[in-house]
């Protein structure tokens, strides 16, 4: 027990997105763990106890969750060298510009400064300002059904304080927007893992979409693809392209890739902006306007590539889509085995993707939890490179397109979540304990 609760510990540690803490972490985990003696099981008589355990009221638990969430960000911040520490941060555009203001809530997120988002109507909008709410934009998102209000509170506000001032009909369609991150990176150079793609998923004349960095559609292996680009963020703001490269490289990606789906159209919709040479952020807002837009693209698949918190209208904007039979496949999350839920992966209507390496061992930065549905090849994988270069990817978000491309290269008109999820489990290798485990979900996708 306690040497799984310290090897557990190493792992989580191991998630430093730095390549060189990377190493040192992963030599730790070897060198320390065939150290750490077993300890005998604890009796069976102390499961007896929790019989005669007074009953923990449901506000206390509640409270227990809030801080074991937050505690679990904390370490996440401190443990990642490349992690925002500032408690505010800044964005700016290329001319100078503030783009947002990025800052900490609860729970250890982030969103930017005192903007939050509600689902309104003409009446709600006027009542919004006759609070002194200042009213920031308005979007009709006509394909999830929805008018999204994004609005500036005057003074920093928790979402209990605000609900109170709101009527109970606009508190239950509330939210902050949060900030969302890109997950995947570079492999190890010392990694002898090294893998391609070795295969098509299909060759079928399919539409995938994807909510990702930008692309560049320039470099070589995607001239000739057929990729159609919407970018969401102003024209100020140079956007960062690493990760959606990558993300398209597997997808489409021909000379020195096979791609999984070399007949597909690709919609691509860009949504982060650059924290600094590491990191990306894209708000809560910008990504529902890209998730409406393929949604009235009528792409029925599409792939996200991004993990952060639970929020109420991301989890209503994802059942809109799923109401319209539209497909959704996220990455787990690369915060390590330890760590808490990350969203979109984790809501019901959504399919997640999890990384193994081409021996079939987990990733060992990948998020495990019952939400885990298939896992897929994803670390130290060959694909497109920013400024025309080629290289090898890890990460959930690496074997999430992977997941993708079987999902619609399996899809028939008017499927579900579940009878796709069915038909890709007759394809599945059962990993790990049999049947759907928190590790491996249903097994590996190929």
């Amino acid at each position: 027990m306690y040497r799984k609760i310290i090897l557990s510990s190493l792992l989580v540690l191991a998630s430093l997105q730095s390549h060189s803490a990377r190493d040192i972490a992963d030599r730790a985990v070897g060198k320390v763990g065939s150290q750490i003696p077993d300890v005998p099981s604890i009796p069976k008589e102390i499961d007896k106890v929790g019989d005669r355990m007074p009953e923990i009221p449901s506000q206390a638990l509640e409270q227990i969750e809030d801080n074991i969430r937050a505690l679990d960000n904390g370490v996440m911040r401190t443990l990642d060298p490349l992690a925002i520490d500032l408690a505010k941060l800044r964005i700016l555009d290329k001319l100078g510009n503030t783009l947002l203001v990025e800052t900490e809530v609860e729970d250890g997120w982030r969103a930017a400064e005192r903007e939050w988002l509600v689902i309104a109507n003409k009446d709600d909008i006027r009542l919004l300002k006759d609070l002194e709410l200042e009213i920031i934009e308005l979007k009709e998102l006509n394909g999830l059904s929805m008018t999204l209000v994004r609005f500036r509170t005057p003074m920093p506000q928790d979402s209990q304080s605000l609900k109170k001032l709101l009527p109970e009909h606009l508190s239950q369609q509330l939210g902050r927007n949060h900030i969302y991150d890109a997950s995947s990176s570079t492999a190890n150079k010392s990694d002898s893992n090294r893998a391609s793609i070795e295969s098509p998923a299909c060759v079928k004349n399919v539409t995938i979409g994807m909510i990702d960095t930008a692309i560049e559609g320039s470099h070589i292996a995607l001239e000739d693809a057929d990729i159609t680009q919407k970018n969401f963020m102003p024209e100020e703001v140079v956007v960062p392209k690493a990760h959606g490269t990558a993300v398209a490289g597997l997808l489409v990606g021909n000379e020195q890739l096979n791609p999984l789906l070399p007949k597909a159209k690709l919609y691509a919709a860009s949504v982060f902006y650059p924290r600094n040479d590491y990191t990306q952020g894209a708000t809560l807002m910008h990504l529902l306007q890209a998730l409406n837009w393929l949604v009235e693209k009528n792409v029925s698949v599409i792939n996200m590539s991004l993990t952060g918190p639970d929020n109420p209208i991301l989890a209503m904007g994802i059942r809109q889509a799923a109401k319209n039979n539209v497909l959704l496949i996220a990455a787990a999350g690369n915060q390590g085995p330890a760590a808490s839920p990350r969203y979109p992966a984790a809501y019901d209507d959504v399919i997640t993707a999890t990384a193994v390496d081409k021996n079939k061992r987990i990733y060992r930065w990948a998020n495990q939890g019952d939400y885990i549905d298939y896992a897929a090849l994803g670390v130290a994988v060959k694909t497109a490179r920013q400024d025309e270069q080629y290289g090898y990817e890890s990460g959930t978000s690496i074997a999430s397109p992977v997941v993708a491309s079987q999902v619609v290269c399996t899809l028939e008109s008017g499927d579900s979540k579940k009878e796709v999820v069915n038909k890709l489990k007759e394809k599945v290798m059962d990993l790990g304990e049999p049947g759907k485990d928190m590790v491996f979900g249903y097994g590996l996708l190929k």
